[in-house]
């Protein structure tokens, strides 16, 4: 591929909205890993103990159900552009609370804000599916995320550094500190967005407390959106709900377990996420090539496997192990991630787009709370490797539902 054809022709797509997504995603792939890098020793670190971890999750995971179906409907009756923007700025006050934070209860009120502004999920997701074209969207994809995973590879090293001149705690303050005006420049880019709703009606702050009002109907409707499309995006749906709590579960304890379990250095483990970040460009970036020619399927398949080995080699690895395990984590996020977001674009009408990935977010965040609390609770009470071996357990029969259930669409939706 040419480097010009990502710019010019039939099959450009690094214009528009999409590139000023990408820009925004990569400003936020720089700063948002350095505390993810720490997250969870940081709460620690506030009073919080290993099972307190999964009831801070448990927290912004309902919380952002609960507004993913009012996200959705005004996603697809008042337009994408304005909710976007808008709550953008949103996280960015979020962030706030996590610089200041004396306890991890402060953290809590920082999680459940950032995750109320997620509101605007179904229509980022949503008026990323209309601004690509169906013959380069795998392309598109995991041009995103081969992108956005080599400008995140000097973050865990920004992480360490850090901690290491000043101390978790100080460290970890500075770090939440960029993330907050990264948001902000974030924000104000994608006021720039173009609107991709034709039929949308004026913006008006009224339109949230009106969904809010119109709940149940907005639900009942992002439930029956499911009767109108093909059996296909129901079964990629269930998959990535089933997938998500726990891989979202895990990461809070990744670095917890490495640390302590397994006896990895904070230093180390910051070598890891670099390495994890610079390790899958290659194989994304070619996976991304191919998904257009020879189908998304396949590579969803492959991404939900790649989880088992990745998890039984981390519950046992050293140092050396580690990179490999983390090597295929990221890979297969990667994978699973684009290849079933590009099939469900394929399968999904633009007028329902909102509504449907709406409704798959409500139930993906309300599974992903209830299992992070279970895997709070095997972690802290039960073996510390069971989250891990669950997850590995559970990515097989839903790779072989996804193998025998999905079928990719003869015609794709524009």
């Amino acid at each position: 591929m040419k480097l010009s054809s990502l710019f010019r022709g039939e099959n450009a797509f690094l214009k528009g909205n999409f590139l000023i997504l990408l820009i925004t995603w990569i400003l936020m792939a720089i700063t948002m890993p350095i505390p993810a890098t720490y997250e969870s020793l940081y709460y620690l670190s506030l009073g919080a103990n290993t099972f307190l971890l999964s009831v801070i999750g448990f927290a912004g995971s309902i919380t952002a159900a609960l507004v993913q179906i009012p996200g959705g409907y005004l996603a697809d009756k008042h337009g994408r552009r304005w909710l976007i923007a808008t709550m953008t700025y949103g996280l960015a006050l979020g962030s706030f609370f996590f610089i200041i934070a004396p306890s991890w209860h402060f953290i809590v009120i920082g999680v459940v804000l950032q995750n109320l502004c997620l509101i605007y999920q179904p229509a980022l997701f949503a008026l990323l599916m209309d601004s690509l074209s169906p013959n380069n969207r795998g392309t598109a994809y995991n041009f995103q995320s081969v992108v956005t995973n080599l400008f995140s590879l000097p973050a865990p090293l920004i992480a360490q550094s850090l901690v290491l001149m000043f101390e978790l705690d100080l460290g970890m303050r500075i770090a939440y500190t960029i993330v907050l005006v990264a948001y902000v420049v974030v924000a104000t880019l994608r006021s720039r967005l173009k609107e991709t709703l034709l039929n949308s009606t004026k913006i008006a702050t009224i339109h949230i407390f009106k969904a809010l009002r119109e709940y149940p109907k907005s639900m009942r409707e992002s439930i029956q959106v499911w009767n109108k499309l093909p059996k296909s995006a129901f079964y990629i749906f269930l998959s990535t709900v089933g997938i998500n709590g726990l891989v979202v579960g895990c990461h809070l304890y990744f670095v917890v377990y490495a640390t302590t379990i397994l006896n990895i250095t904070a230093s180390q483990w910051a070598i890891v996420m670099t390495f994890m970040y610079f390790s899958i460009f290659l194989p994304a970036i070619l996976a991304g090539l191919r998904m257009d020619r020879v189908g998304r399927k396949f590579f969803l398949v492959l991404g939900f496997l790649l989880y088992i080995p990745s998890m039984l080699l981390f519950v046992v690895a050293d140092f050396r192990l580690l990179l490999v395990a983390f090597f295929l984590f990221g890979l297969a996020q990667v994978l699973q991630f684009n290849s079933s977001q590009v099939l469900l674009s394929d399968l999904i009408p633009r007028g329902l787009r909102g509504k449907a990935i709406g409704c798959m977010q409500f139930f993906m965040y309300v599974v992903q709370a209830i299992v992070q609390v279970i895997v709070g609770f095997l972690y802290a009470f039960v073996a510390p490797q069971l989250p891990f071996i669950l997850l590995a357990a559970v990515a097989l029969p839903l790779s072989l539902m996804v193998m025998y259930k999905v079928s990719e669409p003869k015609v794709k939706e524009v």
